[in-house]
């Protein structure tokens, strides 16, 4: 009986991590509380005296008076950044189809994915911006010793996005955003609002999870005609 209950859990595991990735057991727990949720608009994270589902800036990010850290190696760069300065990176593309994708490189569907965002960007590249949020960091150490590592990854990827570092422990990054798990993809509008949240929380894309190929890509396209 022990055999078989610990011979279905052997095979069980694999498919989990297949799907979707939790954070790393060993991440420590967030220091303080974010009050937020992800916005319904990139302009409202952007503009002055936002709604309640604003996310603010916590005083633990690195403040906005000097240039954000940014590794640059060829055409590809990597920046630092919060959430916030993710969303007001959104709201400077009205009038264009924004893919907000957050990926770590531990997470196995996550690297199957991301070709296929850098495919999509290529595909579209006057209509649609591509976004990506690595959440490496777990709070340990400094986030900028994750950068060299994801920009190396990325470089091997020609991932020729606007890539982004979260400099905010990846748990309290799940804890924003409700998150139990990524990857996650936000599709915004063509007017910034946010048109679909892709997550496989519920189960609804079954075990294999969602893909760009079969979820994202149909929506991208159907906003981009209907712009």
């Amino acid at each position: 009986m022990f055999s078989t209950v610990f011979t279905r859990l052997a095979l069980l595991t694999p498919l989990l991590l297949l799907t979707s990735c939790t954070p790393q057991a060993d991440s420590p727990p967030p220091q303080e509380e974010v009050s937020s949720s992800e916005p319904e608009s990139a302009e409202n994270v952007a503009a002055e005296n936002n709604s309640d589902s604003t996310v603010e800036m916590q005083s633990e990010d690195k403040p906005a008076s000097s240039e954000p850290q940014t590794w640059k190696q060829d055409s590809i760069s990597l920046t630092a950044a919060t959430w916030p300065q993710v969303q007001a990176e959104v709201a400077k593309h009205n009038g264009k189809v924004v893919v907000v994708d957050l990926w770590s490189t531990w997470c196995l569907p996550c690297v199957r994915e991301l070709p296929h965002l850098i495919q999509l960007q290529k595909d579209y590249p006057d209509k649609v911006v591509c976004i990506s949020v690595n959440l490496n960091y777990d709070g340990r150490g400094e986030p900028a010793d994750q950068g060299p590592e994801v920009l190396e990854f990325l470089v091997s990827k020609d991932a020729q996005l606007i890539n982004f570092l979260s400099v905010t422990p990846d748990m309290k990054i799940y804890e924003t955003l409700d998150l139990a798990s990524i990857p996650v993809a936000f599709v915004y509008d063509t007017s910034g609002s946010l048109a679909k949240r892709f997550d496989n929380e519920q189960n609804e894309y079954g075990d294999e999870g969602f893909t760009y190929e079969k979820q994202i890509r149909p929506l991208v396209e159907e906003l981009v005609k209907g712009e």
